[in-house]
């Protein structure tokens, strides 16, 4: 019987074995790392989202607080930052308000016209003095690209 044979054949196979296990084991850490890169940019998205709200609460909270003279003021068109000054919320027209973390965040108020059964209406119509489509936007680098999230609604 020769033994040198059957001694190169186990090295043979343990060296597969090596090959195959280590193989599995980076296909498994890649799929970790995509896992973990997709599931950290789902929490930006999340964010985002949240924050995107939270400015059209702003809006709402205003508003109700006084329509003169937080909301009737503002300019049709023109960027504002909603901001917490310490006590209260105000928007403003301060660029430098308008980050919270990575998030950079904008409410924007637009002329509303409605038709002549008092419908909101694209083109046409009669100016609704008291009616704005309020937009809020959050924007965020991601990747070497910028994402955003955009949540609209109408205030009366």
């Amino acid at each position: 019987m020769n033994l040198s044979k059957s001694y190169g054949f186990g090295m043979v196979e343990a060296v597969i074995s090596v090959t195959i296990v280590s193989a599995f084991l980076l296909v498994l850490g890649g799929v970790n790392f995509a896992y973990l890169r997709l599931a950290f940019g789902e929490s930006d998205k999340i964010q985002a989202a949240f924050l995107a709200e939270e400015s059209l609460e702003v809006v709402r909270f205003l508003r109700d607080t006084s329509w003169d003279n937080k909301i009737g003021t503002l300019t049709v068109g023109v960027d504002y930052y909603p901001a917490f000054n310490g006590s209260n919320w105000v928007i403003n027209s301060d660029y430098s308000t308008s980050t919270v973390g990575i998030f950079y965040r904008k409410v924007k108020f637009d002329a509303v016209y409605r038709d002549a059964n008092d419908s909101i209406v694209q083109s046409g119509g009669t100016l609704a003095p008291t009616t704005y489509l309020v937009t809020s936007t959050v924007s965020w680098r991601e990747r070497n690209a910028t994402s955003t999230k955009v949540v609209a609604t109408y205030i009366t």
